[in-house]
């Protein structure tokens, strides 16, 4: 096996594991609607199975959906955590109204 497709499979691998864990992290955030929530996990069981179809001998699905649902995952994962940390570094206003 040559060495590119070992290093392209542990990107692959590591990608993955991202998406894995930003999905669960934005799931963990209660004060979210419950779609906002899952929406990260939805899209990476959506590219997930894009992903097998290859499997089946249906590359062309594969080819054009799956690493972008990755991608999607990632990038709504991360917007969403990201807000979470900037509204936790705010101060509370809620004293100065009183």
């Amino acid at each position: 096996m040559p060495l590119t497709l070992v290093v392209l499979a542990l990107w692959a691998l590591a990608f993955l594991t991202f998406n894995v864990v930003v999905s669960v992290r934005v799931w963990r955030i209660r004060h979210l609607p419950r779609w906002r929530r899952v929406l990260p996990g939805l899209l990476l069981c959506a590219g997930l199975t894009a992903s097998l179809t290859r499997a089946t001998g249906v590359t062309a699905v594969a080819e054009s959906l799956a690493f972008s649902l990755f991608v999607a995952t990632a990038a709504i994962g991360l917007f969403e955590l990201r807000r979470q940390r900037t509204r936790a570094s705010r101060p509370d206003d809620s004293a100065a109204l009183t």
